[in-house]
């Protein structure tokens, strides 16, 4: 009897390692899908969060006539132009690349459909504001702000705006809800009009 019990138990062992095994295997197929679908997700948030940025910058300065120097005071600023201070999804932190105005990476361009892409935002050229002091933190960037971007740089799972990389991807005040693609190469370096030859 006490030979059959062991028996059973030893069975009970073989049928809980294979068991074992094959949620391994199972786990191992689906944790890149799930993964991926994370990804996903936190590049869609990223758009959004961006947008909300470039929005609330458009807001903030057609209300007050400037762009704003920080993030910070934005959220701080009565009546609010942002709800709340958003996070970066792709590192999870506060650590957003801040686009200053005036230099290129804070210049939209609206392309003109068939010809080449023209500057402009439809807002006012920035007026200048105070910077912050200098027992402020002198590595963060000073002046106003156009604009916000990831300070990951990491290949994205899809292409916004004719960029692949999270880093690339400019939120920019008065361009955050422009739906068209860019042109290949970008709007800062688009490809040479093609000229047909004369019959």
């Amino acid at each position: 009897m006490p030979r059959s019990a062991s028996a059973r138990a030893g069975y009970t062992l073989v049928a809980l390692v294979i068991g074992i095994a094959v949620l391994t295997i199972l786990l191992a197929a689906v944790g890149p899908v799930i993964a991926t679908v994370m990804k996903r997700d936190r590049e869609e948030e990223l758009i959004f969060r961006g947008r909300q940025y470039a929005r609330a910058i458009a807001l903030f300065q057609r209300r007050y006539g400037r762009y704003p120097n920080t993030l910070k005071e934005m959220y701080e600023s009565r009546p609010r132009t942002i709800r709340k201070l958003w996070k970066d999804p792709m590192c999870r932190c506060s650590d957003w690349h801040l686009l200053i105005a005036g230099t290129p990476d804070s210049i939209p361009f609206n392309p003109v459909p068939g010809g080449q892409p023209t500057p402009g935002t439809g807002l006012p050229p920035p007026r200048p504001s105070p910077t912050p002091g200098v027992f402020g933190n002198p590595e963060a960037p000073a002046g106003p702000i156009a604009g916000v971007r990831s300070n990951v740089h990491e290949q994205a799972l899809r292409e916004w705006r004719g960029h692949k990389y999270y880093d690339e991807w400019g939120f920019i005040a008065g361009d955050a809800d422009d739906q068209r693609q860019a042109p290949p190469g970008g709007y800062r370096n688009p490809p040479p009009p093609v000229r047909q030859q004369p019959n």
